[in-house]
């Protein structure tokens, strides 16, 4: 039973050493860079892997349009295969702005090949290269401590009402010292005089008032009985 166990392990040694070199060759055939509808100019470095089973060799080519119908070989013809690698360089100074397709082939030697495809590489030399403007990150203001006795911004003195005007009482003060006070006049008691029973003080003034009276009663006949003899 153990020989039989030990047969079998050599058997299976036996079969990797000879599978291996079949084993080794992959079959990867990739083009990583350009990408798809990338912008190219100058000198362009094209990078992937190119192996195949039973490899004899591989080889980069380009054309016009996104389905060309011919192709141009980049460079030459390579009998090693490369995995993940520069595969060829490409100068697209040479060649007018535009789109183009890149082909990757690898054939194998009995004929056969495997390919990949990138479409839609824009060659494009005589158009500047696009600078990306870098965002400005805003710088935070920094806060500025209140101030109760700062000045109020032009806003706050459009918004705030206009006080009402409370009129103020002006009180005058003396210039001069106040007089000095007067003193109250003491009422004295009127003399009472002894009547007389004769008023001869009234009699007098009759007596001046009737002949006034008199005068002028003379002095009106006068002038009626001058009136009479005229006429």
């Amino acid at each position: 039973m153990l020989k039989r166990a030990l047969c079998a392990l050599v058997l299976l040694a036996i079969g990797l050493v000879v599978a291996w070199p079949l084993l080794a060759q992959q079959l990867v055939v990739q083009v990583t860079s350009p990408t798809i509808g990338q912008e190219v100019r100058g000198l362009v470095p094209i990078i992937g892997s190119a192996s195949v089973p039973d490899f004899q060799f591989y080889k980069v080519e380009f054309g016009v349009g996104a389905n060309p119908g011919e192709w141009a070989v980049i460079g030459s013809l390579h009998d090693q295969p490369v995995i993940n690698g520069q595969l060829e360089v490409w100068n697209t100074a040479a060649l007018p702005d535009g789109v183009y397709t890149l082909r990757l082939q690898g054939v194998k030697k009995d004929g056969n090949w495997e390919e990949f495809f990138v479409r839609n590489v824009v060659i494009a030399n005589t158009r500047p290269t696009a600078t990306p403007t870098p965002s400005e990150t805003p710088t935070p203001a920094e806060p500025t401590p209140a101030s109760p006795a700062s000045a109020p911004t032009a806003a706050q003195v459009a918004t705030s009402p206009t006080p009402a005007l409370t009129p103020t009482p002006i009180v005058i003060a003396p210039t001069k010292p106040p007089a000095g006070s007067t003193p109250t006049p003491t009422l004295a008691a009127p003399e009472v005089e002894s009547e007389s029973p004769f008023d001869f003080r009234g009699w007098g003034q009759s007596a001046m008032y009737g002949g006034l009276a008199m005068g002028a009663v003379f002095v009106l006949l006068g002038i009626v009985f001058g009136i009479r003899k005229l006429l």
